[in-house]
């Protein structure tokens, strides 16, 4: 879009998107099993009941002619059952980034539910790291790792592993112009992975502000429903430096 000046031309399905400098950190933890299924749409089933919530900062990305931008994501473990498609990843419940074009992308072309937010670069103090997600200066998330420290050999091989490959499930929505509903309404499934070179492990604290509708008119609900999961048991939080692997062109609607 516009499409009157014409487009991209369409790399080939193997084409893949490079992000040659990532660093993410993982928070998780377990919650109330009802509320955080009722977040999961139709023909999704909760794995286990936990919110993942996931800070990146992206560095030298190719497609951006090595710019960089920064997002926090929020997911669930979760299986799609479906006539033909029965896979296993992570439901993708929101994502916040800090620049548009990576937004726009994401959410016509592969479906994944993007919304911007001011988001911190991450500051060190070691053995500590912190960041926070703002709108208009209103803060209504922060993250802290404290003490983090190198993982063993074994621990990194897992996290390698388990990285290398992920199904990131999401639901393409587009709205109807003039009227109410869908022209599209679809879930889909996002191919993605990363090449893991070192990480961390540490304690994570996650904090919810709560915003109101006149400090945060278009999302103000999303974070409610957020903040209003109860955090019942926090997991080990786990910083990873690699590369991020994207394969929009193996992304499929799932049926």
């Amino acid at each position: 879009m516009p499409a009157h000046f014409g487009g991209f031309d369409c790399p080939g399905p193997d084409a893949a998107l490079y992000y040659r400098d990532a660093v993410s950190v993982t928070f998780a933890y377990s919650t109330d099993e009802n509320q955080l299924a009722s977040y999961v749409p139709e023909g999704f089933e909760l794995l286990r009941p936990e919110l993942n919530i996931s800070y990146s900062q992206f560095r030298e990305i190719d497609w951006m002619a090595g710019g960089a931008y920064n997002l926090v994501q929020v997911s669930v473990p979760a299986r799609f059952n479906g006539k033909r498609d029965q896979l296993e990843g992570q439901f993708i419940l929101v994502v916040w980034e800090n620049k548009t074009w990576p937004i726009l992308g994401g959410r016509e072309e592969t479906g994944i539910p993007k919304i911007y937010a001011d988001i911190e670069d991450l500051h060190i103090i070691q053995p500590n790291y912190y960041t926070s997600a703002s709108y208009e200066g209103n803060t209504f998330l922060r993250l802290e790792l404290l003490g983090a420290k190198p993982v063993d050999g074994q621990t990194l091989a897992q996290i390698q592993a388990s990285a290398a490959t992920i199904n990131a499930l999401g639901w393409r929505y587009i709205p109807k112009v003039g009227g109410p509903g869908a022209d599209l309404s679809q879930p889909v499934l996002y191919p993605q992975g990363a090449e893991i070179h070192s990480a961390w492990a540490g304690s994570g604290t996650v904090k919810w502000t709560r915003l109101s509708w006149e400090q945060n008119p278009g999302q103000w609900h999303i974070i409610k429903a957020l903040a209003e999961l109860p955090m019942l048991e926090m997991a080990p939080t786990i910083m990873t430096k690699g590369v991020v692997i994207l394969k929009p062109n193996n992304g499929r609607v799932l049926e």
